[in-house]
C-alpha cells in the first residue's frame, strides 16, 4: 500500500471538512458562489449581513395584498451597485439581536413571552424606482418583482420540524436593466399560505456592500440613512 497516498487523501479530507465547517458557521443565508475543496462543494458567505427582528400580532395592520394574502413590507436601502442581493426569513426568531440589527418595538415587547409563536414564510423581492437617498420618504412604486421563495432546506427547521422558513438570491445582470442590481431601495414583501402571519421572525439581507439598512416603513428607512 503507497501509504503516501492515504497520508495525501486524509489530508484532503481534513482540509475539506475543516473548510465545510468553517462556510456552515454564521447566518445560513450564503451566496450562490461555491467552492470545493477535496470533492466537498460548499456555499460562500456573503461579505456583508444585515439582519431585522420584527413580529406581526393580531393589531397589525396589512400593507398590501400577495396572491390575495395579508401582506408585510420591509423595506431595503442598497447604498451601492452589488453583485447579488440574497434574503432569508425565519419564524420564530431564533437568535438574539446585537447592537447593530434592526430590531422593530414590537419584537422588543411581544418576543420574549411569545418566543414560540411563528408562520410559513413566503417572501418578495421588488426593485422600487428610489434611487436618491433624499427622496426616500417620497415614496415610489415598484418596478418589477426579482424572486420569491417559499420553503427553503436550507435554513433551520420551524419548531413543528418543517422546513417552512424562505431564502432567495438574485444575481446582477448588467446587460439587462431590469435585472441589474443598482443602487437604491428594494421591497422585500412577505405573507403566508397556511395560516395568518403572526409571531416573530428574523429577516437577513446579505451583499457584498457595507452599509445596507432595513426599516418597516419607507419613512423609518428615510431617517436610517439620512439621519443616522
Amino acid at each position: 500500500m503507497d501509504f503516501s497516498i492515504v497520508k495525501k487523501a486524509a489530508f484532503g479530507l481534513a482540509v475539506a471538512a475543516s473548510l465545510s465547517a468553517c462556510m456552515s458557521t454564521g447566518p445560513a443565508l450564503k451566496s450562490s458562489n461555491s467552492q470545493s475543496v477535496a470533492g466537498v462543494e460548499a456555499r460562500l458567505p456573503y461579505a456583508n449581513y444585515t439582519n431585522y427582528y420584527g413580529y406581526v400580532d393580531q393589531g397589525t395592520a396589512p400593507q398590501g395584498k400577495y396572491k390575495g394574502k395579508d401582506a408585510y413590507y420591509l423595506y431595503a436601502w442598497v447604498p451601492a451597485a452589488v453583485d447579488e442581493i440574497g434574503v432569508s426569513m425565519v419564524s420564530p426568531a431564533a437568535s438574539t439581536p446585537s447592537d447593530s440589527d434592526f430590531v422593530n418595538e414590537l419584537f422588543s415587547d411581544l418576543h420574549e413571552s411569545n418566543p414560540n409563536t411563528f408562520f410559513d414564510t413566503y417572501i418578495v423581492l421588488d426593485r422600487l424606482d428610489i434611487l436618491d437617498s433624499a427622496k426616500i420618504k417620497k415614496g415610489g412604486k415598484s418596478l418589477q418583482t426579482l424572486t420569491y421563495n417559499d420553503d427553503s432546506s436550507e435554513l433551520p427547521a420551524n419548531p413543528g420540524g418543517q422546513s417552512y422558513n424562505s431564502l432567495l438570491r438574485q444575481v446582477s445582470e448588467v446587460s439587462n436593466p431590469t435585472k441589474a442590481l443598482v443602487r437604491g431601495v428594494y421591497r422585500i414583501s412577505f405573507t403566508s399560505f397556511r395560516g395568518d402571519v403572526e409571531g416573530s421572525f428574523e429577516a437577513t439581507v446579505g451583499t457584498n456592500v457595507p452599509g445596507v439598512k432595513i426599516a418597516a416603513s419607507l419613512e423609518e428607512l428615510h431617517k436610517l440613512v439620512n439621519e443616522g
